[in-house]
């Protein structure tokens, strides 16, 4: 089996973000893997699983309401992963170890690892 091109990965790597911006549940539903890993390598944060990972992000938008993954500043592919360059950023709405204080605006550069499976997002990994 060939690995989609690059550009067609990234693509599906910005639909992920875009779902995950807009809080588009649905749309993370269908584009993540039942089974995914995240892990936020920095930040204590690791979840095994698509329904885990749909409340974290639901648990994140009650705590940065503002919270935004930025443009892609540098990307590149290897296999069917895309390693993509981004800022993160939100305020907080209260106290969150390894982020920030409430009312602190938080912003972090971030080095995501996105890999896909079958068009779908099995393991999301951020340093930063």
């Amino acid at each position: 089996m060939t690995n989609p091109a690059p550009e067609e990965l990234l693509a599906q790597a910005h639909k992920v973000v875009d779902a995950w911006n807009n809080l588009d549940l649905d749309a993370l539903h269908d584009l993540v893997d039942e089974n995914i890993v995240v892990v936020h390598q920095n930040r204590g944060v690791a979840a095994t699983g698509r329904d885990l990972m749909i409340e974290t992000v639901k648990q994140m938008k009650q705590v940065f309401p503002d919270r935004s993954i930025g443009e892609t500043t540098r990307w590149a592919v290897t296999g069917n992963s895309v390693l993509r360059e981004t800022t993160w950023q939100g305020t907080a709405t209260a106290d969150v170890p390894g982020f920030g204080k409430a009312g602190e605006h938080c912003k972090l550069n971030v080095l995501s690892i996105m890999t896909f499976e079958n068009g779908r997002l099995t393991e999301w990994c951020d340093y930063g």
